[in-house]
């Protein structure tokens, strides 16, 4: 097992070097809005180049790289706005991954595309033009991904103690072996 599972992961980054994607990201505050769904579902965006995410439940952008990389290596019939959160995720439920991972809803999301630059900045000046949303900056990302950390490495491990915590060395690559193992091993 140990063999395969290192095969996977060598075949998995060999893949990362060789199509790069171009990702383009941008974070938004929702919390003033009592229907976010709503007002991003009103959105003209192709859903097979737009996901949008919950931002409390990534502990790094390279969680979401990593996932977005393997949403489009992988050849399914899913929209790319459902796959991407499904392979966040570390159950196989669909309905799961998208309550957990899903953006529409929260107060923090994260809105990630893989069309070419300005189109991508056109759905993010589009969303940034809703009543009472504001862009965040990469500080203001970064805040709410350290502060989530916890419940990030709760939701990947369970409960550990404090003493398993201490084991991680690197929770981030920790979270991101335990989100790529769920799908591809």
């Amino acid at each position: 097992m140990t063999s395969e599972f290192n095969d996977h992961i060598e075949k998995f980054i060999n893949s990362l070097n060789e199509n790069l994607p171009e990702i383009y990201y941008q974070a938004f505050d929702f919390s003033n809005i009592n229907d976010s769904r709503t007002q991003l579902m009103q959105l003209n965006y192709d859903k097979n180049k737009v996901s949008f995410l919950n931002l409390e439940m990534i502990a790094d952008m390279f969680q979401v790289f990593t996932a977005v990389h393997s949403a489009l290596e992988t050849n399914s019939s899913k929209d790319f706005g459902v796959e991407v959160p499904h392979r966040l995720s570390n159950t196989r439920s669909i309905g799961d991954s998208l309550r957990t991972f899903g953006g529409y809803g929260k107060p923090y999301v994260i809105v990630i595309s893989v069309h070419d630059r300005v189109q991508s900045e056109e759905l993010f000046e589009k969303i940034n033009q809703i009543e009472n949303v504001t862009k965040m900056t990469k500080e203001q990302m970064q805040q709410c991904m350290t502060k989530n950390i916890d419940n990030i490495r709760r939701y990947y491990f369970g409960t550990t103690s404090d003493q398993e915590q201490a084991t991680y060395q690197n929770p981030i690559g920790e979270i991101v072996t335990k989100m790529v193992s769920s799908k591809n091993v």
